[in-house]
């Protein structure tokens, strides 16, 4: 049983030792589709909620006027 479970590990270690040496990727990459982290929405996001904030501080200015 030791032989079988050191021979499976060396060769999942030489398996993965040639991947590397060819090149090819060992992690996938991201897939940025259907999440909340794409960089090229990060951008509209800031804009959005920089507009939400001025809106908001607006309506506090309005608000504390007297009048």
């Amino acid at each position: 049983m030791k032989r079988l479970l050191f021979g499976v590990g060396l060769c999942v270690a030489a398996a993965y030792g040639w991947r590397r040496l060819v090149g090819e990727e060992a992690e996938p990459q991201p897939s940025w589709t259907g999440t909340d982290n794409d960089p090229e929405d990060l951008g509209s996001v800031e804009d959005d909620l920089l507009a939400r904030t001025r809106e908001q501080a607006a309506r506090e200015q309005a608000e504390a006027e007297p009048g």
